[in-house]
């Protein structure tokens, strides 16, 4: 797999191509397995690039569309917050949504 260094984390450097529902990300970010996970909103949040759009992301490979991340809403737990890459606006939803995953991990 690729991967691309940003701010002391490794991201995936191209995500697959399928959309997930929330459960379903988590799950495939665990079938990545050696502490691949999926980011904080806080940590998708910085990859955003607030001089671009049409993606709005500091990496290459990012779909013009929304990503999920781990965060669950505190207000509704059946919503997750999400990074839309097209513009870089961070928001939540139902966590039923399909979206895409890009995978982080910490560096040793």
């Amino acid at each position: 797999m690729k991967t691309i260094t940003i701010d002391s984390l490794e991201w995936q450097a191209e995500d697959d191509e399928e959309t997930y529902t929330w459960q379903e990300a988590m799950e495939y970010s665990l079938t990545l397995g050696n502490r691949w996970r999926l980011p904080s909103i806080g940590e998708l949040f910085s990859i955003i690039d607030f001089g671009s759009c049409n993606p709005a992301c500091k990496i290459e490979s990012c779909v013009s569309s929304y990503y999920w991340s781990s965060t669950t809403s505190t207000n509704y737990t059946g919503y997750a917050w999400y990074v839309d890459f097209y513009y870089g606006y961070v928001r939540y939803c139902d966590k039923y949504y399909h979206y895409y995953v890009r995978c982080v991990r910490n560096i040793k």
